[in-house]
């Protein structure tokens, strides 16, 4: 009895994954909240459960043409978000905007390429040159559904009776989404960011900026007279350093918090922040940098162990936030040990 009950967990545990993962699970599914910013401002706000695992959305509008800056690595929500759009919008939307590479910021917008072919993908000229890479991410992404759904229907018969025909529907739904979705492609770049550059919405100027920060290859977007900053997963209040170029990140921390017009910051996870909220994450990665150079002989192990309390401790008040920045905390030590050792091999 032990065995067969561990078996049926396990394939419920599965069928919920390949479920999860395509999002026909309700209780899995919530769309963002829209929060207005001013009348040209939309923040696509991320239900605060999932904010370490998928990206916010910025909707921006002007007279003549609309902007949507990053998109869901869950594609059933960008779907969801491209219908919403139809409705909402009052202009074409002409561009779309990449804040950088990860899965949940950029994969996404094949299926709104799909909805908009007309809309510019715009890039760092870095996320440019990889580009075929995350083309394949996508595809990638997609052979690991469909495994999923094959493994699914391989474990059905040991979920009870009365729950296989429930989760035989689930299923015949993700197929019909996956094979929609491999219909998409991730179209290529049109606008290529290598230094700053103004749009013009129609009476409302946007100017993205190339950065080295969170990755080699981040966007910003300022506007309203500088008062205004879609800063992506840099000026998240809980950064993950994993990839990132840690010195310039913490010295641009240091132009926003010294910045008299900048009021409003929009990050890629969490909700809006101020500028004194910014001295959170720069604390953060400011202490990962001077803790691997004062203790360049410790293990991460040890260097996990010996950081400073005081740093990590405002990200102890709540469970996900504890788990996150352990994990964020490793990588980032990872990150500035590796940055020593290939300065030092120089």
């Amino acid at each position: 009895m032990k065995l067969k009950l561990s078996n049926i967990a396990s394939s419920c545990k599965h069928l919920l994954l390949a479920c999860t993962l395509l999002s026909i699970v309700p209780s899995t599914y919530a769309a963002v909240t829209w929060n207005t910013i001013n009348p040209h401002i939309q923040f696509l706000k991320q239900q605060d459960k999932l904010r370490f695992y998928d990206s916010n959305q910025v909707l921006i509008e002007g007279e003549k043409c609309a902007l949507l800056v990053d998109t869901s690595a869950n594609f059933a929500a960008v779907e969801q978000l491209a219908e919403d759009l139809k409705k909402r919008l009052k202009t074409p939307l002409c561009y779309l905007v990449a804040t950088h590479y990860h899965d949940d910021h950029l994969l996404g917008m094949a299926v709104m390429q799909n909805f908009y072919p007309d809309a510019k993908l715009i890039v760092h000229q870095q996320v440019n040159k990889n580009f075929n890479l995350y083309q394949t991410a996508y595809t990638d992404k997609l052979d690991t559904y469909e495994k999923s759904i094959e493994l699914s229907y391989q474990r059905l018969a040991n979920v009870p009776k009365e729950e296989q025909a429930k989760w035989r529907n689930k299923l015949e739904l993700a197929k019909k989404r996956l094979f929609r979705w491999q219909e998409y492609q991730l179209g290529e770049p049109k606008i290529i960011i290598d230094n700053h550059k103004t749009i013009d919405l129609g009476g409302f100027e946007i100017t993205i900026e190339p950065q080295q920060a969170h990755t080699n290859g981040d966007l910003t977007i300022t506007t309203n007279n500088g008062s205004v900053l879609i800063g992506g997963d840099i000026v998240d209040w809980l950064p993950y350093p994993g990839h990132g170029e840690l010195k310039s990140w913490q010295a641009l921390f240091k132009q926003y918090i010294n910045d008299e017009k900048l009021t409003i910051i929009l990050p890629g996870h969490g909700g809006t922040l101020t500028k004194e909220q910014l001295k959170q994450p720069l604390s953060f990665l400011t202490a990962i940098t001077e803790h691997v150079k004062n203790n360049k002989d410790q293990s991460i192990e040890q260097l996990m162990l010996s950081f400073p309390e005081s740093v990590i401790e405002p990200y102890k008040q709540e469970a996900l936030n504890i788990k996150s920045s352990n994990f964020f905390l490793q990588a980032g030590l990872n990150r500035a040990k590796s940055a020593k050792s290939a300065k030092s091999a120089e």
